[in-house]
């Protein structure tokens, strides 16, 4: 690592600093300042349902505006990285780990599903700009409805339960579809197609409580955080977490240059694939009933370890691109 990388790293550093502070700042309000799993969800759902929104809906209400349009190449990038490394973080489970036919889909998933919206999102534009809203965006609107059933189609397989219908798939697809955050791109881009300014009465409430969304979603990360501890499968969960924060930003690092992405988008898909596994997983591994005491250790270490790995990646990707 030359000079030059090791004082954008520093830099980078000091600026996600503050920002993973905050997560440290909600898991000791959670573990030892008494706030209870009540207060945790409603932040969270303060956060998710309604600062997050409004923070993007009102930077994607003027996108076409500014002409800041994203080359949706990047879900190539990022989503064929996500397909993959799912695929062999199942068989590195299965086959290596020895973890049962569910858990090791589950395994996979954890694999390559970021905390994208609580966490990904508000980072992202916190460290790289506003300028990868909309490649943020795009990833966003199809994360989840692209790896639920990814992981759906993989437990299904692996039960042979035969309950993969068309049913549960649109039930899927209506789930993702009423998610707060996915009808606020909607509609901000929607509203940008207008290309009519948002009147300053609408647009100021919406910068006040969306300025509000990272600190508050950071905090909320935290809090969610001091629910899980380190239990059994501590070494598998290191495995998962390597392969989380290390091969698939990699991957996704090498398809984006393999197919000529652009340096937004490329950092954008990277950023994301860099991020801790995503509750979601944890969700899952309730509803399928395994695996969670690997995905619980690997969401603290992940997020742990990602203070460090994040400002790293983003040193990388500036130097590579000469900004």
């Amino acid at each position: 690592m030359d000079s030059s990388m090791l004082t954008q790293f520093a830099f980078q550093f000091e600026r996600s600093a503050p920002l993973f502070l905050l997560i440290f700042v909600g898991y000791a309000l959670s573990r030892w300042f008494n706030f209870s799993k009540a207060a945790s969800s409603v932040l969270a759902k303060f956060a998710f349902n309604i600062a997050l929104p409004a923070m993007l809906f009102r930077l994607l209400s003027n996108l076409f505006t500014k002409e800041s349009h994203a080359d949706l190449r990047l879900l190539i990038a990022y989503f064929g990285a996500c397909i993959i490394l799912f695929f062999v973080g199942r068989f590195v489970a299965s086959k290596i780990l020895k973890v049962p036919p569910v858990g090791a889909a589950i395994f996979g998933t954890g694999c390559v599903f970021s905390n994208n919206g609580l966490l990904g999102l508000p980072l992202a534009i916190a460290m790289l700009g506003e300028v990868v809203t909309p490649s943020a965006s795009a990833v966003l609107s199809m994360n989840a409805l692209v790896l639920w059933t990814l992981v759906s189609i993989a437990v299904e397989f692996a039960e042979q339960t035969g309950k993969l219908t068309l049913k549960s798939f649109v039930q899927t697809l209506w789930s993702v579809f009423k998610n707060p955050l996915i009808i606020s791109i909607f509609l901000g881009v929607a509203w940008s197609f207008t290309k009519i300014k948002l009147p300053y009465v609408i647009d100021e409430p919406l910068r006040l409580v969306g300025n509000s969304a990272t600190s508050l979603s950071l905090i909320v990360v935290g809090m969610g955080l001091a629910e899980y501890g380190i239990g059994p499968g501590f070494k598998k969960s290191l495995v998962l977490s390597a392969i989380k924060l290390f091969v698939h930003p990699t991957l996704i690092f090498g398809i984006a240059v393999l197919i000529g992405l652009g340096q937004v988008e490329t950092m954008t898909v990277v950023f994301l694939g860099c991020l801790p596994v995503a509750v979601n997983v944890y969700l899952m591994c309730r509803q399928f009933k395994a695996a969670e005491n690997i995905v619980a250790n690997a969401m603290v270490i992940t997020t742990v370890v990602a203070s460090f790995t994040v400002p790293l990646m983003v040193a990388f990707l500036h130097h590579y691109f000469g900004v």
